[in-house]
């Protein structure tokens, strides 16, 4: 019958790193052949170390919490049998667990503690009927399948019992019909477990506690918010420790005191593994049993930090201090039930309980040697295929033989095996990566030796050729040198003398600055001095009209004089004063009248002079117009000569930078041309001592 895969690969996130390997019970189950481990589900033992082993998220387990969740939306019919490890979920107890799945629909729920009491009488029922050499406890379903696939022989040392969630699912089937038609869903810390159902025929989901702690992150549930709801069915009382490592040993105690001397509390790996790999030859030594019972676990701390839940870096003692309290717990209610309350009557209160629901042979199991199937799939070379499969590892002599673990496999001989199987490739085999490391390299230093031998020959032609080009260069940078610091001095001494012609033009466009001022004044001062001489000469043209009228005036003043001297004549004695002021007055006229006549000639002349000093006086303004713009044209152009002058005095600076740049440039490139001449000549040195070598 082919086994349920429990676990499954992420292509996307194998990078073939061999840690799932590495920590793989089995090895041989998974193929690293290609570029990611594959893994074959018929091989594996579910065990779940590759999980946590993974850093990439490369391995996943498998469980049926979606279909779980998704059919009690879908309102069907279940029932809830709770693994003891349920106890270890953070921040509620167990009851509140069962609160929280009868609000998404679940029916009814039974304690596996309770299935554990029902082992513990499988198990001393059979051992006192049978009285079997040794007994190996069967709860893990992990370690069962090592058994059947890869140790056949010890099948007869299992206990031939069901596993306490078979016992609690069988307890339902028998004794509560009314449960007939509903699905049972195991909320378990394990993925192998549902192999287990598959091997019984009991059990429709197995829902991980790591599936469901996810599950109410992800709907923002808390398991804490619900009220408690207890468990229906029998009730367990010290079996609340077969999460526990030794749980099964201390609850057999109880029925069996002095057994716990008797029995080999074994757990994790590779411990138990390596135990239950040579326990039959141990036997067949007579070096074994020490012990009648063997309690023993894949996990090294139990079912408390099984691979379906969320407990590997917890500490062992907050765990299993979760499971101590249900047991005083539980112990103390058996107390209570009795009217003596002693551990006595509790314990007969306890075992009528578990008798109510036991029989003989309801709970009996049976197991199935796989191991041909692995014989199938897995050959076994003899030494000679070893040897052959050496050769191809680079394995020539005893000491390649390292047995490093670095391909994940406890030998080199295991590694050989698998590559002989195709499980595996030479190339993860660290010594034969060294190895054809090693040749690679030597392989490439001998191309790269060729490579240069053929290099050099030409190499050694070009750097003859280039040494001559190499003293031409030096001695042009010389001549460059000497033609710079010359042209240094010329630019230096331009430079100089640009500065004194910019000083002198500064020194000049000052003085013309200053004459550009008194031109302007002086056509101010003409321009006033016109506009009084017109006025001059207006006031002079209404003078000569008053000497006009003065010179008529006298001319009438004299007329009138005359006219009264000779009406005085006749007059008579009469007329002599009048005579005499006529006389006086014709005097007066004609003095006047010579005064107005030497007035109008001088206003005249005045006037002449004022007309030609109008002129004057227009022909100067004129010509102050045109000093003026002369004036300012020569600023002008001055201003423009004395930018071009910084000009150029800014472009012979940039040129005496250029060549001191340049000079030193020149003064690089000789001494790089005399380095290069002292490095070639090494160069070629080397080159032909290299050519001289053997290849």
């Amino acid at each position: 019958m082919q086994l349920r895969n429990v676990i499954e690969v992420d292509p996307d996130k194998c990078v073939n790193c061999h840690r799932c390997i590495a920590v793989c019970p089995a090895k041989m189950c998974n193929n690293g052949s290609g570029s990611i481990v594959e893994l074959n589900g018929n091989l594996c033992l579910g065990c779940g170390a590759c999980i946590e082993a993974c850093t990439h998220g490369a391995r996943k387990g498998i469980d049926d919490s979606a279909a779980f969740f998704a059919d009690l939306s879908c309102g069907e019919k279940i029932v809830a049998i709770l693994a003891p490890a349920a106890a270890t979920i953070e921040g509620s107890s167990l009851y509140q667990l069962n609160g929280f799945l009868e609000s998404l629909g679940v029916k009814a729920f039974f304690d596996v503690s309770f299935g554990a009491e029902l082992t513990v009488k499988s198990y001393l029922e059979y051992k006192a009927k049978k009285n079997p050499l040794c007994l190996i406890a069967q709860p893990c379903p992990t370690l069962v399948s090592f058994i059947e696939m890869y140790r056949p022989q010890l099948i007869k040392y299992l206990a031939p019992c069901d596993s306490p969630m078979a016992h609690t699912m069988k307890m339902i089937r028998k004794y509560y019909p009314q449960f007939a038609q509903y699905r049972i869903a195991v909320i378990s810390p394990c993925y192998s477990k549902r192999r287990e159902f598959d091997a019984i025929g009991l059990g429709d989901y197995n829902v991980t506690l790591k599936s469901i702690e996810e599950y109410c992150e992800d709907k923002s549930i808390s398991i804490a918010s619900f009220p408690e709801r207890d468990f229906d069915g029998g009730v367990a009382e010290r079996a609340v420790l077969f999460s526990t490592p030794g749980g099964l040993m201390r609850t057999a105690e109880r029925e069996v005191p002095g057994i716990s001397v008797k029995t080999k509390r074994i757990e994790g790996q590779p411990a138990v593994y390596s135990y239950l790999a040579h326990l039959d030859n141990a036997i067949q030594r007579k070096d074994a049993p020490v012990y009648e019972l063997i309690d023993c676990l894949n996990c090294e701390l139990g079912c408390n930090a099984g691979p379906g839940t969320r407990n590997h870096d917890k500490h062992p003692d907050r765990l299993e201090g979760f499971v101590e309290r249900r047991k005083v717990q539980a112990v103390e209610r058996y107390r209570n039930k009795t009217v003596m309350k002693s551990p006595k009557s509790g314990a007969r209160k306890l075992a009528k309980e578990v008798s109510r629901f036991w029989e003989p042979g309801l709970y009996d199991r049976t197991y199935t040697d796989r191991s041909s199937l692995f014989s199938e799939l897995v050959k076994s070379p003899d030494k000679k295929m070893i040897d052959e499969t050496f050769l191809t590892m680079h394995k020539t002599k005893p000491e390649h033989v390292l047995n490093c673990g670095s391909c994940g496999y406890k030998s080199c001989e295991q590694m050989a095996v698998a590559i002989f199987n195709g499980l595996n490739k030479v190339e993860n085999c660290r010594h034969f990566v060294q190895i054809e490391v090693e040749r690679l390299n030597q392989q490439h230093r001998e191309e790269v030796r060729t490579k240069v031998l053929e290099v050099s020959r030409s190499s050694c032609e070009h750097i003859e050729k280039s040494i001559a080009a190499i003293n031409h260069l030096a001695d042009i940078s010389n001549e460059m040198a000497a033609f710079v610091s010359e042209s240094s001095a010329s630019i230096e001494q331009m430079v100089e003398n640009i500065g004194v012609i910019n000083r002198n033009l500064h020194n000049n466009r000052e003085g013309i600055i200053g004459l550009e001022g008194a031109a302007s004044e002086g056509q101010s001062t003409i321009v006033n001095i016109a506009g009084l001489i017109q006025e001059v000469g207006v006031r002079s043209d209404g003078l000569i009209e008053a000497s006009s009228v003065i010179h008529k005036i006298a001319g009438q003043t004299n007329l009138l004089a005359m006219n009264a001297a000779i009406e005085a004549a006749h007059a008579g004695n009469y007329g002599k004063g009048f005579a005499v002021v006529a006389d006086e007055i014709r005097n007066l006229a004609e003095t006047a009248g010579a005064q107005a006549s030497g007035i109008s000639k001088n206003l005249k002349l005045i006037k002449s002079l004022i007309d030609k000093t109008e002129a004057s006086s227009e022909q100067a303004r004129g010509r102050f117009d045109l000093v003026v713009e002369k004036v300012k044209k020569v600023s002008d152009e001055e201003l423009k000569i004395q930018g071009a002058i910084s000009e150029q005095s800014s472009g012979g600076a940039e040129i005496l930078k250029a060549l001191a740049e340049l000079n030193q440039i020149s003064h690089t490139v000789r001494d790089r041309a005399e380095e290069l001449l002292k490095t070639t000549a090494i160069i070629h040195k080397e080159l032909a001592a290299l050519e001289q070598q053997e290849i």
